[in-house]
């Protein structure tokens, strides 16, 4: 997460890693590049419900899950699809922080399902490389 010798980089925490999954798990939209609209319509002390909306007009009702400074789970399940989603906050063994993602899918055995396959397999880590830089964004920001 933090490169190693990049003292141009803008160091992240734990905390400031936390935050910037907190603000993709209300809004994706700045976070995701195939999310239009996203909408939390519960809240609760450990998750959220939240309606997305991606730019194909598929509509989806997500559950997230927080494990305070350690996970944000994105729980998906309809007629269509299952799936969750998992952003794990780490240590490597040297100690430094990571932020792992991976996810488990239950889909069918068809055209659409590999549609949705291969959207995740895109997607999601460029959504993981957004909510890092946009952790930065706020980091130098607070600093400036």
């Amino acid at each position: 997460m933090n490169q190693p010798g990049d003292s141009g980089q803008v160091r992240l925490d734990r905390q400031d890693v936390w935050a910037g999954l907190l603000r993709k798990a209300t809004n994706a939209v700045p976070f995701v590049a195939g999310m239009a609209e996203c909408v939390v319509v519960e809240r609760s002390e450990n998750g959220l419900v939240r309606d997305v909306v991606f730019q194909s007009g598929e509509r989806v009702r997500e559950r997230v899950a927080f494990e305070h400074e350690r996970r944000v789970s994105f729980y998906r399940e309809d007629d269509r699809v299952r799936w969750v989603i998992h952003n794990d906050l780490g240590e490597n063994d040297a100690g430094e922080l990571t932020l792992t993602f991976w996810a488990e899918l239950d889909l069918d055995d068809d055209a659409e399902a590999e549609r949705i396959a291969a959207s995740m397999r895109v997607g999601y880590p460029a959504a993981m490389e957004k909510t890092l830089a946009l952790a930065r964004e706020a980091v130098a920001a607070r600093s400036a």
